[in-house]
Parts: structure tokens; C-alpha cells; sequence
């Protein structure tokens, strides 16, 4: 390990706090690959694990790699190491049709932001979605079968963003929030800034609403039945 990656690691502990407004504008290289289209910087993984100190984590769309590489380096001076598990649909593993192999902790998602970006011809890869409704009713059964990979107490993380496409914005956070029950109890909603997007290279000659320059890192809770009894605090 690299002394940039021990001071990333370093400087995130369980002592600090979680806040809801994160921002990375450089991004770490260790963790993922940068060129993958929507990949994100681990640091927000890694302030989730430090906060919430999983036993398990699972990322059933691994994508780049991000989450591996981040426990990976978590692991190597813990003397307790994190049980991880990752696949995607490249490596195997397709969640519309696959329950995840165990129970975990903490489950992370990173799903398509609808076909904004398509990352393959794959019918089961959501990016393939044309129609939004469908889109919509894939992520919802691909988001409980992550809640049900939780153990009583665990977390599921999911990070998302909004789209804009011909003037007409689909907020994809309104439709993931509208799940809560079915995905647990909402505890947390983090805003995330975007840095450096394909799309800031463009020139834009006029734009009547704001650019969306940041995602969602949406986390519930699924509550034990003693906390139901008493309001899930």
C-alpha cells in the first residue's frame, strides 16, 4: 500500500462523523478504474465502513471494481477482516435473477441511472431499458433482493442520480425513497458533488434549468423487531 493510500485510510476513522454533503473533486486512484463510465471514488465506501463498521459487505453490480479495491485495502492492516463478496453481470452474477450468496452487513449498489449510460447488450443489464416504467420496476426487485441480503440491523447503501434528457427530468431518488418499507427504515440521504463528468467537456449554448452535478447515497436500515417496538431509533 502506497503512503497516499494508508493517509486516505488513515484519515477516516470510526470516530468521524457522517455527515450528508460529501465532496471529492480529485479523485483516488487505487480504488476502481477511472476510465469505467460511472464508476465513483471509493471515499464515500470507505467513510460508510469506517462509520457503520460492517463484519460483511456485498456489491452485487461491481462495476470498476471500487468496492473490492476499498475493503482489499481495509483488510491488509485490520485484525479483524471484512467478509466481502462482489460480482456483476460481466463476472456471472445477474441480480434480477440471482439472490446474493449469503447475508451481509452493509450492502452497496451503484446502479444504472436508467440507459443514460449503456453498459452492455445484456436484457438484464438495466442500462438496456428503454422504457422508463420497466426500468423503474427492475431496480425496485434488483433493490429487495439486496434488502433481503441484509442481516437483522444491516444497511443498504444505494447510490443514484438524477437525469435530464430533452428538458424532461427523471428524478430517479423519488422513486427509490417511495420504497422505504419495502427496503426498511430511511435513515440517511447523502448528497454527493460530481467532479469532472464526461459531460462537463461539452459546451452548453443555453441551459434553462440548472445541470444536475450531484448524486444520492441513499441508506436504509433493516430495523430489528425490538427497534420496531420501540419507533427504530
Amino acid at each position: 500500500m502506497n503512503v497516499s493510500i494508508a493517509n486516505v485510510l488513515t484519515s477516516t476513522n470510526s470516530d468521524s462523523p457522517l455527515v450528508s454533503i460529501v465532496s471529492f473533486p480529485d479523485r483516488c486512484p487505487a480504488w476502481g478504474d477511472g476510465s469505467y463510465r460511472g464508476n465513483c471514488d471509493g471515499r464515500l465506501l470507505l467513510q460508510l465502513v469506517q462509520h457503520y463498521q460492517p463484519r460483511s459487505v456485498a456489491d452485487p453490480m461491481l462495476g470498476s471494481g471500487t468496492t473490492r479495491d476499498v475493503i482489499r485495502d481495509l483488510n491488509r492492516t485490520s485484525a479483524n477482516p471484512i467478509q466481502y463478496w462482489g460480482s456483476d453481470l460481466r463476472l456471472g452474477f445477474n441480480l434480477l435473477m440471482q439472490d446474493l450468496p449469503g447475508v451481509f452487513d452493509l450492502v452497496w449498489i451503484h446502479p444504472p441511472y436508467w440507459d443514460i449510460i449503456r453498459y452492455s447488450k445484456d436484457p438484464s443489464d438495466l442500462s438496456t431499458f428503454e422504457i422508463y416504467e420497466e426500468f423503474r420496476a427492475a431496480l425496485r426487485a434488483c433493490l429487495g433482493r439486496c434488502f433481503a441480503a441484509l442481516t437483522p440491523g444491516g444497511r443498504l447503501a444505494i447510490l443514484v442520480g438524477d437525469i435530464r434528457r430533452n428538458g424532461t427530468y427523471t428524478p430517479l431518488i423519488r422513486d427509490v425513497l417511495n420504497l422505504e418499507g419495502e427496503l426498511g427504515q430511511l435513515r440517511s440521504i447523502i448528497i454527493k458533488a460530481q467532479h469532472k463528468c464526461r459531460s462537463d467537456a461539452k459546451t452548453y449554448a443555453r441551459i434553462e434549468d440548472a445541470r444536475i452535478m450531484h448524486e444520492y447515497c441513499i441508506i436504509f436500515k433493516k430495523v430489528r423487531e425490538a427497534e420496531h417496538a420501540r419507533g427504530g431509533r
